[in-house]
């Protein structure tokens, strides 16, 4: 936020508030409903099945095949970023949308507590005209400016002490009003780069959504079922994530926490429900808003993205996860699951999926958190 002097404005006293801009509707169900477009991917790739074992007789030649999965794949990676970042946006601008709101309130009460100063004031300089004490102009100084009137020691003499203290509390209530009309205007700033921020990320996951349903009609049907089958696969850069042999989480674990019951059946019951970019549910989820949606039903609210997610609780070893923890994935912490059991998390992968179980180590972990 921006920083201000502190030096008065003499005028105006009192800025017309600007209007605050009604903010673009994000409930769960219009965004399902924007998001439909993006999400044409889904009408080539909804069925999830397997990927197809050796291409018949004439059928395309498997490498450029297995090139555009992996391109795929990293568009999803790169679309499941930019979602996260966009996801942050709209929890910034919800945060000062309320902000905003609310100091336009308290800018609201300010004044009108100062209109009723001015009125002390008029009557004070009034007074002070009929006994000759203070000339027009010093009236008109009086009423516009009673903190550069108190300066004047020979005219604030001549004042009674409760003419002194009105004057005081109507110099602390311009004070107040200027200061919350910065502040104010500061957080409308704050909230229209805010709002950009979050177009900005909305259209480069458009973008890469359209590259990715692009590459997806170039493949003959299985291998498009395959691509809805598969998670987001390898990390771009590498990063290999913690490694632990499935094999070795079967055996009996500590039961859950009651808290991690609850998150865990609330995971279970969005099975089947579609991945949408920024959706929180009901109806439609992306990946942290699935994780966000099923704590909140055991009445503990995480953040909205995975990054935050991730700093939400107890990191935990790999190889000591329990069913409820949240399995963070990739080294830009951008894709998040919950861990069931028996090797396997509920996630809600990419565009043209649904909720639905995976196993644990489909992709890189890079971190195991305990709430």
């Amino acid at each position: 936020m921006a920083h201000h002097s502190t030096k008065r404005a003499r005028t105006p006293m009192f800025a017309a508030l600007p209007a605050l801009p009604a903010l673009p509707a994000f409930s769960a169900r219009s965004r399902t409903v924007a998001a439909a477009a993006l999400t044409a991917v889904a009408a080539a790739a909804s069925m999830v099945g397997t990927a197809a074992a050796h291409p018949a007789p004439g059928a395309p030649n498997p490498a450029p095949v297995a090139s555009a999965n992996a391109q795929i794949a990293a568009l999803y990676r790169q679309a499941s970023e930019l979602t996260q970042t966009y996801d942050a946006a709209q929890e910034q601008a919800a945060r000062l949308t309320i902000a905003v709101q609310r100091s336009q309130s308290a800018l609201r009460a300010a004044h009108d507590d100062y209109l009723r100063q001015r009125t002390a004031l008029g009557a004070i300089a009034a007074d002070q005209y009929r006994a000759g004490g203070v000339d027009q102009r010093l009236a008109l100084m009086l009423a516009d400016h009673p903190d550069t009137f108190l300066d004047d020691a020979a005219m604030a003499a001549r004042l009674s002490d409760e003419q002194r203290r009105k004057i005081a509390e109507a110099v602390e209530s311009q004070r107040r009003l200027i200061e919350l009309q910065r502040t104010a205007n500061d957080q409308l700033t704050d909230l229209t780069a805010t709002r950009d921020s979050a177009a900005a990320s909305r259209r480069s996951v458009t973008d890469e959504l359209r590259k990715a349903q692009a590459l997806l009609q170039t493949l003959p049907a299985p291998q498009r079922h395959a691509v809805a089958a598969a998670d987001l696969g390898p990390d771009s850069t590498g990063f290999p994530g913690e490694r632990v042999d499935p094999d070795t989480l079967n055996h009996p674990a500590p039961p859950p926490s009651t808290r991690a019951r609850t998150a865990i059946e609330a995971a279970y019951a969005n099975l089947g429900k579609p991945y949408v970019f920024g959706a929180e549910g009901p109806d439609a989820f992306d990946c942290s808003g699935l994780i966000q949606r099923a704590w909140r039903e055991a009445g503990v609210e995480l953040p909205r993205t995975s990054s935050e997610q991730a700093e939400a609780g107890q990191q935990v070893p790999l190889s000591q996860i329990r069913p409820g923890d949240l399995v963070i994935y990739y080294s830009g912490r951008n894709h998040i699951g919950m861990y069931v059991g028996e090797g396997k998390i509920i996630h809600a992968p990419h565009p043209g999926t649904l909720v639905r179980i995976s196993p644990l180590m489909s992709m890189p972990v890079n971190m195991v958190v305990r709430v």
